[in-house]
């Protein structure tokens, strides 16, 4: 129920039990899996080059059609999740500018030094005269 001020009333839900950062990680993953096997099936639907055709007249139909809905669904989930997870704000991020001022490194250069070649003789390669 609602009060006057728009506020519930009553206990707050609590967080669900776990890890919020593997919740994270598990659902996203779930939910990539599942674009990454709309995708496989997209690319079946579409049939690029005759790769559904391929695929259905194969002796391997069935080990074909399973690589290539777990590799769609590995690869998209891992890749949602890791972006789930890189996305995510730090405690330490703050919106001010970086600092500035400081003192510049001295750049390095490289020194030419005389080096005197022992033995050197010319190379005579076949056929070049």
């Amino acid at each position: 129920m609602l009060t006057a001020g728009g506020l519930p009333n009553g206990p707050m839900p609590e967080e669900p039990p776990g890890n919020p950062i593997a919740r994270l990680i598990v659902t996203h993953w779930i939910l990539g899996s599942a674009l990454g096997i709309v995708c496989a099936g997209a690319l079946l639907l579409i049939n690029p080059l005759g790769l559904r055709t391929l695929l259905m007249r194969s002796d391997a139909m069935v080990a074909g059609l399973a690589m290539l809905f777990i590799g769609f669904g590995t690869t998209f989930g891992a890749l949602v999740s890791a972006t789930a997870v890189m996305m995510q704000k730090k405690d330490d991020d703050n919106d001010r500018k970086p600092p500035s001022g400081g003192f510049r490194a001295p750049a390095i250069a490289p020194a030419l030094v005389p080096v005197r070649a022992r033995g050197a003789t010319r190379v005579r390669h076949p056929g070049i005269y």
